[in-house]
């Protein structure tokens, strides 16, 4: 079993988390780039930019922008700056920050604004400061990432899964109704993402059963299940890594 993360702290494990979700499932992230349809943009905006997959991701996608990455986690936001980028302290509860003297080309909100309390005043202000023809991307998990495929254990990945959204784990609404109501004219896809079994998905499995392991209202049976899943080598286990994800491509109505 590996014992390291025990010794970690709390962010550092969720760094390490979202770096691997990151090198395992990126493709769909690039996926949703390339559905937005932008193909050139000088100001962009990373909100809720955390370890800064999406900024890594927009200023390979768009080199010659200025690639703001927006965060209220001061580790976060030292870590985007030491990437390169501009890093702005903000809380979103308090709406959208002046984050640029030019019109914002792009927005890009991954998995960010479901932990907004307001999105309606979020999303007035993004529509406000957003160019002409600018663009708003919001990308949500449409469910949490599955690893398992051998049949009985991916049955009791599902159970899982079931247990966690009972516990309000990855929630957030089908957001087109509150983009529409903020006046914006919307795209929605869903994306899946197969991933290779690499070194990376082995360990992104490892921290994601583990995690499971931490919920209250698994029965016993499957507790013991999945601890057996945690204690044995992750290599001898049988994975297909898939995300999905919803993409919402949002433009200012006319």
């Amino acid at each position: 079993m590996n014992h390291h993360t025990h010794a970690q702290s709390p962010n550092h494990e969720l760094r390490r988390s979202l770096d691997l979700d990151a090198e395992v499932f990126g493709a769909g992230l690039a996926a949703a780039l390339e559905f937005s349809g932008v193909t050139d943009a000088r100001v962009v905006v990373d909100l809720g930019a955390g370890t800064g997959t999406g900024s890594r991701l927009l200023h390979e996608r768009f080199p010659e922008a200025a690639v703001i990455a927006v965060d209220n986690d001061p580790e976060m936001l030292h870590l985007l700056q030491s990437q390169g980028f501009s890093a702005v302290a903000a809380d979103l509860d308090e709406g959208f920050p002046q984050v640029s003297e030019q019109p914002i080309d792009m927005v890009w909100a991954a998995s960010s604004l479901h932990h907004v309390a307001d999105p309606t005043q979020l999303l007035s202000g993004i529509r406000h400061g957003l160019a002409p023809g600018g663009t708003l991307v919001v990308v949500e998990l449409a469910s949490l990432p599955t690893f398992l495929s051998d049949p009985e254990q991916a049955a009791l990945e599902q159970r899982c899964h079931e247990a966690a959204d009972a516990q309000g784990w990855n929630q957030h609404p089908d957001w087109t109704n509150t983009l529409e109501a903020a006046g914006f004219t919307v795209t929605k896809t869903a994306l899946s993402t197969q991933a290779p079994v690499t070194a990376a998905a082995r360990e992104n499995a490892q921290h994601w059963l583990a995690r499971l392991l931490r919920l209250e209202n698994l029965s016993a049976e499957d507790r013991a299940a999945l601890a057996h899943l945690v204690e044995v080598s992750v290599a001898d286990l049988t994975l297909s890594p898939r995300a999905n994800r919803t993409v919402w491509v949002c433009t200012a109505a006319e």
